[in-house]
């Protein structure tokens, strides 16, 4: 079979990415909202809770998938089966370990899960549910997992992308037609885990169809030395999985043990349409990072600088306008969606949009700092945000409650993350002094600032006699139109909107001629 080129396997993944991302976004409304109907808001935040608490277990984990996946790019381009064999043997090994640890540090965690849910809803069956959640994890670990990262390293990712598009069809609807028939939650759980194996086994078949070496035996382990190289590998990406972790999967666990478990469930809902938006988001940024360092390493600095000031604008504009949209259209959704009693107070709505935004910002400035090779300086940088984000939450949950936890996620990355990396992708990457990038970034969050409270009050008067589907509608075309007209007039001699303006006159006119 004729092998693909780079380029061509690049759009495969983009495609394939893509399609993933909106599959999913369909199938888990469709999905939560027969779940709302047969099963009520109390289970919604033993699933959220549950859920976050087998991501913290994830950490066993450490990057080490990351870096198998780098120890194959050589092998694969030297064509090298004897070396795959020896890798593919250790990352076998490696996670079959980390699956039996996350079991056992998961049943070592049942004592203490009554700490863990305030205010216990009226639910059988809490410890079982538990341990069924754990099993979804701990499986996706075993069962011939470790052979995704063969496909991802040979730049065919998109095949495991639609083996997960196929399985997660597949769980959809069984899930939907099990809670529609029997209401059931344990079921709803075992499918999960019968389709995770599914997928692993069937990834598993593929591997040993494409890579016919595979099926040899192996008996050489990898070199001691370059055994040592991917484990120190590991060792720098460890602190950057802390904290990512521990960023995204403490709110619901401290929400749960401080605010209360149905509080969770609310908040799940939200935060399936912001991460369900950030992932769509992400695809664009993936797609662009091995370019990006193509880039830098042939063009000068100079070039490399207003490259960045364009990707960051871009990066601004959607990220800023998206986040008006959740903060003006994220409560009259789930009202109109599953009903106003799942809406949330709307100071936590803003911080939730607020934290969508940083974490686009933050996005675009990793995406920079890996293309231009920053990796370890402010490698315990996380670690901070990290305890400062744990230490603010349980503090501000007392007063504040969920807004409270939400909050205290975007300070502790304000007093971290969104002052050190722009200083020092501009003063180690390109040698520029940082100042006028934060007077610009001073500017753009006033006007989002004004923009969202101006959208706010067009919200209150549109729905102040009830959400329908009108008000809904016309407010949906409000949020488009109003933000990015302001966004046009401010920014429109700027270098960056002239050159995407021109882009895309330049596609419609190329369109028009053909």
């Amino acid at each position: 079979m004729k092998e693909r080129s780079r380029l061509q396997n690049s759009f495969f993944n983009f495609i394939s990415g893509m399609g993933y991302r909106m599959l999913t976004l369909i199938t888990a409304f469709v999905v939560r909202t027969v779940f709302v109907k047969c099963l009520n808001a109390e289970y919604l935040g033993i699933n959220g809770l549950y859920s976050n608490i087998l991501s913290m277990l994830s950490l066993a984990e450490l990057g080490f998938g990351t870096a198998m996946v780098y120890s194959m790019y050589q092998p694969l381009a030297d064509r090298n089966s004897k070396k795959i064999q020896q890798l593919m043997k250790l990352y076998q090994k490696v996670y079959a370990i980390i699956g039996t640890v996350i079991l056992i540090i998961g049943l070592c965690l049942v004592p203490f899960l009554d700490v863990l849910i305030k205010n216990q809803p009226n639910v059988g069956g809490l410890t079982f549910y538990y341990v069924l959640f754990l099993l979804n994890s701990v499986v996706s670990y075993w069962f011939f997992a470790y052979r995704n990262a063969l496909l991802q390293a040979d730049q065919k990712a998109y095949i495991v992308t639609n083996y997960n598009s196929l399985f997660n069809l597949i769980k959809s609807v069984l899930q939907i037609a099990l809670l529609l028939i029997f209401h059931s939650f344990t079921l709803y759980l075992v499918t999960q885990i019968i389709c995770t194996i599914g997928q692993n086994i069937a990834v598993a078949i593929k591997v040993d169809t494409m890579y016919p070496f595979m099926k040899k035996k192996c008996d050489e382990k990898l070199p001691k030395q370059e055994r040592n190289k991917i484990f120190r590998d590991v060792k720098a990406l460890m602190l950057s999985k802390i904290s990512h972790v521990a960023l995204n999967s403490t709110d619901n666990i401290i929400i749960s043990a401080f605010v209360g478990l149905e509080w969770v469930g609310l908040l799940s809902n939200f935060v399936l349409i912001s991460d369900a938006i950030t992932s769509i988001l992400c695809q664009i940024t993936n797609s662009i990072t091995a370019s990006l360092g193509n880039f830098f390493a042939k063009e000068n600095k100079n070039e490399g600088y207003t490259l960045f000031c364009r990707v960051d604008f871009l990066n601004f504009w959607l990220y800023g306008f998206l986040m008006v949209a959740l903060i003006t259209l994220l409560n009259p959704f789930i009202t109109i969606w599953i009903g106003e009693k799942y809406t949330l107070c709307q100071s936590a709505v803003v911080c939730l949009a607020i934290n969508f935004f940083i974490a686009g910002f933050m996005n675009t400035l990793f995406t920079f700092r890996s293309t231009l090779g920053l990796f370890t300086q402010g490698q315990y940088r996380p670690l901070l945000v990290t305890v400062i984000n744990i230490g603010l939450s349980i503090a501000l949950s007392y007063r504040y409650g969920i807004t409270g936890v939400l909050a205290a996620t975007s300070i502790s990355r304000l007093c971290v993350n969104l002052w050190y990396d722009p200083w020092l992708i501009h003063k180690k990457g390109f040698y520029k002094s940082v100042k006028p990038y934060f007077k610009k970034w001073v500017e753009r969050i006033l006007l989002l600032g004004l923009i969202s409270v101006g959208m706010l009050w067009i919200s209150n008067t549109v729905f102040k006699n009830g959400v329908s589907i009108t008000s809904f509608a016309l407010m949906i075309l409000f949020t488009i139109v109003l933000p990015n007209l302001v966004l046009i007039i401010v920014f429109r001699r700027t270098e960056e909107f002239q050159y995407f303006y021109n882009l895309i006159r330049k596609f419609f006119r190329a369109r028009v001629r053909n």
